[in-house]
């Protein structure tokens, strides 16, 4: 267990072509005892969608994918790439990533990572924080963070941070996951 940050130990910058290799390297498995349980209904002249928590019968260890390609991209294409450091050691703790478009006025969340032994002590919600005034600043109206059904607790993670859910896709994701989506207004 590591000892608990202050803030003054802290540092949030914009993300450099340096920092991909250390953010690939970060630990960013997650554990879920939940999922949720999609459900379509197609009727004549209605859709039902039902989204429940369900219960899995062991514990379920996934990691949260990204890429070189898609964090070089934030860095180049005006997008967001923020990442969080210790200010001693300036080992990386963790980083967001958003894609932008900017005709729709939306940032779309795809990567929030911590890595694992530094989580539980609000550095996600800093992270958060500061990639809501970037989208404010870059006159962005809305956040979708896009998550898998299997990664229940960023889905909580989501929700309190104010996220509401606002869709799903069940072709999103390269190995056949579904994605919900989660927005905020900015």
């Amino acid at each position: 267990m590591n000892a608990i940050l202050e803030s003054s130990q802290l540092v949030i910058r914009d993300g450099i072509e340096a920092d991909i290799a250390y953010c690939l390297a970060l630990e960013s498995a997650y554990q879920a005892e939940y999922v949720w349980q999609m459900t379509l209904q197609e009727e004549a002249d209605a859709i039902s969608i039902s989204c429940r928590k369900q219960r899995l019968p062991r514990s379920l260890e996934a990691q949260h994918e990204t890429s070189h390609r898609r964090l070089e991209m934030a860095i180049h294409q005006r997008h967001c790439f923020i990442v969080l450091q210790e200010s001693l050691t300036n080992s990386l703790l963790g980083y967001i990533s958003m894609r932008v478009d900017e005709s729709r006025q939306i940032a779309y969340l795809q990567d929030i990572v911590i890595d694992r032994p530094w989580r539980r002590q609000s550095l996600g919600s800093r992270l958060m924080r500061v990639a809501q005034l970037w989208a404010r600043e870059n006159s962005l109206r809305q956040i979708i963070f896009e998550i898998p059904t299997t990664n229940y607790p960023c889905i909580q993670f989501a929700k309190a941070q104010g996220f509401v859910f606002c869709g799903f896709n069940d072709h999103l994701l390269p190995n056949r996951e579904i994605a919900v989506f989660f927005g905020l207004s900015i």
